[in-house]
């Protein structure tokens, strides 16, 4: 369920970055998608994936022994659970590259750079958990 509800969060942010018609950022329209999308890997965004990282790696660890079906289930969950967390790396590195093509604004762009770092450092240790989880599968 957090996973479907996170995937369906990135999915409305796209729909509202893809309605955008008129920019009023001065980066222009695309600058104003970016950032409407970004907001998805921001660390308040992001924890919507965590109970679906510890109920994968939980279950990977329980289901050892079960049979092929249910180890089969729980590594695709743990691989669903990690390509969400990649997804979020890679819109936080567009949102941060995006901020420096913007008007400079200290207070604002230091922020916004430091919430999308958050969400990187919380994607890729979902990542590494996914990853050993994965190994143990």
């Amino acid at each position: 369920m957090s996973v479907l509800a996170y995937a369906t969060y990135l999915v409305t942010q796209i729909r509202r970055a893809a309605a955008v018609s008129g920019a009023s950022f001065e980066d222009g329209l695309w600058g104003q998608r970016i950032e409407q999308v970004s907001f998805t890997t921001l660390p308040q965004n992001l924890v919507i994936l965590v109970p679906a990282a510890i109920a994968a790696v939980a279950s990977a660890f329980l289901v050892r022994p079960l049979v092929d079906g249910v180890v089969m289930g729980v590594r695709r969950l743990v691989r669903a659970v990690a390509g969400l967390a990649f997804v979020a790396v890679a819109i936080s590195v567009i949102g941060i590259i995006a901020v420096f093509f913007r008007n400079y604004d200290s207070v604002g762009d230091t922020a916004a750079v430091l919430g999308r770092i958050g969400g990187i450092a919380l994607a890729v240790g979902m990542i590494r958990l996914c990853f050993e989880a994965d190994q143990v599968t």
